[in-house]
């Protein structure tokens, strides 16, 4: 699990405060002599700073750490990209970007041509669980679609930056579910060869998770899966 501190942002992102927030933050600035000094003495731009003040626009990350603190989490309520870029709402600092998501995103995640990134998924119990994982990050902005039985999910352009930073351990569950292959009694992944039996992760993916039940002869999990499956299908015609 990597943990990425407010710190350790990028300087160029920038937060949405509370009311309460932005009252202490501007006042911190006063205290420091007023937008005229700060601006000389930090190299901040002095017409930005009245903007940001006037206007009640998001901060950029690297200001409000200066002011508030290094690690100052406690009244920001979104944290944003460049631009109209998307937003995560109640960012959960530090953030905390598990080995499974980073080893979904290496494999699956995409761009378009505008740069915004994508994870794409041929199942949508895949979706919804890439989903999920960007949830534990705070309230992610982000969109589902279908189109013919692919998935994609998109997401703010500004997370691909900090997803590419930290240092991971794949996650074997989750790289089965993106690329793996079960046959012949064995999970086949890249180099790898998994006999069906020594596997006791996990998989997210109903088809895989379907054909290894297959391979291990396990009808309980068979009868299972098939009672979820139908259970799905009567909520569609209802």
């Amino acid at each position: 699990m990597n943990e990425i501190e407010f710190s350790e942002l990028l300087g160029n992102l920038r937060v949405q405060l509370t009311e309460k927030g932005r009252e202490e933050l501007w006042r911190r600035v006063n205290e420091f002599g007023g937008v005229k000094t700060l601006s000389e003495s930090f190299d901040f731009s002095r017409s930005k700073m009245y903007n940001w003040k006037n206007k009640d626009l998001a901060l950029p990350v690297k200001f409000v750490r200066r002011i508030m603190g290094e690690n100052s989490t406690s009244e920001i309520v979104s944290l944003k990209g460049k631009g109209r870029s998307g937003e995560i709402e109640n960012p959960d600092f530090p953030l905390r970007i598990s080995d499974e998501l980073l080893t979904r995103v290496d494999y699956s995640v995409k761009q378009n041509s505008e740069g915004t990134p994508f994870y794409l998924a041929q199942e949508k119990s895949l979706a919804d669980r890439f989903v999920e994982l960007l949830e534990k990050l705070g309230q992610v902005d982000c969109s589902v679609y279908s189109r013919e039985s692919r998935y994609e999910v998109r997401y703010p352009k500004f997370l691909n930056e900090i997803f590419s930073r930290p240092e991971y351990d794949e996650n074997l569950a989750a790289l089965i579910d993106e690329k793996g292959e079960i046959r012949d009694g064995e999970i086949v992944v890249g180099q790898q060869r998994i006999p069906v039996e020594e596997f006791d992760g996990k998989l997210c993916s109903r088809e895989k998770s379907f054909e290894l039940a297959l391979q291990r002869g396990n009808s309980e999990k068979i009868a299972e899966l098939m009672a979820e499956e139908s259970s799905k299908v009567r909520k569609l015609i209802e």
